[in-house]
């Protein structure tokens, strides 16, 4: 496995994946054959944003994406949110590592899904802050951008620690722990990276 990480607690569901019990919150670590995007993105950081952007536009929207290494393998940190596939309403939170290796890529990712009653830090949020006129913004990696789902306030980190339980705040305090402990296998790491 190219990517390993501290699994206490979870239940292994699949030679490569996982689910939180308490909150049934799905981890899966993929090897993909081919390009994760493209190489002239690792050497522009805005272009790697707006180019990420544009790739989740379509499916839902990008919140977030830092680039950085771990022993010297690149690696690009994703939050991102899509509507829920099974639920009329609500919205899957991905918080995803992708280590763009060639011929193959890695991913680590994390999905937090809403259930029960859906849209709750989103209205408390907006009660709070009096009904802000800019609460759906432009995106700020690509302004021009159209996404399905709006990039927004509510999705800001600062408000995790209010909302501790919501699959966004779940997904992205998974994803600190796991950033500052994930191993990646050395065979994997000395695959040529891409770009």
């Amino acid at each position: 496995m190219p990517i390993s990480f501290d699994t206490t607690g979870l239940q292994q569901t699949g030679p490569t994946a996982w689910a939180n019990p308490g909150s049934d919150d799905k981890i899966e670590v993929k090897t993909v054959e081919g390009q994760a995007f493209e190489p002239s993105w690792m050497h522009d950081l805005g272009a790697l944003r707006r180019g990420f952007a544009g790739m989740y536009g379509e499916a839902g929207c990008l919140i977030e994406l830092e680039r950085y290494e771990i022993v010297g393998v690149p690696v690009i940190y994703q939050v991102v949110k899509v509507p829920h596939p099974a639920l009329p309403a609500g919205q899957v939170f991905m918080a995803i590592y992708t280590l763009p290796k060639t011929p193959v890529y890695a991913q680590l990712i994390y999905a937090a899904a809403e259930s029960g009653m859906t849209g709750i830090r989103e209205a408390t949020l907006m009660a709070q802050l009096g009904m802000p006129a800019d609460w759906t913004q432009p995106h700020p990696f690509d302004p021009s951008l159209r996404t399905r789902l709006p990039f927004h306030r509510g999705d800001d980190p600062a408000f995790d620690r209010q909302f501790p339980d919501h699959p966004l705040s779940r997904a992205r305090a998974w994803a600190g722990h796991i950033g500052r402990t994930m191993r990646i296998d050395p065979a994997f790491a000395a695959q040529a990276n891409l770009g």
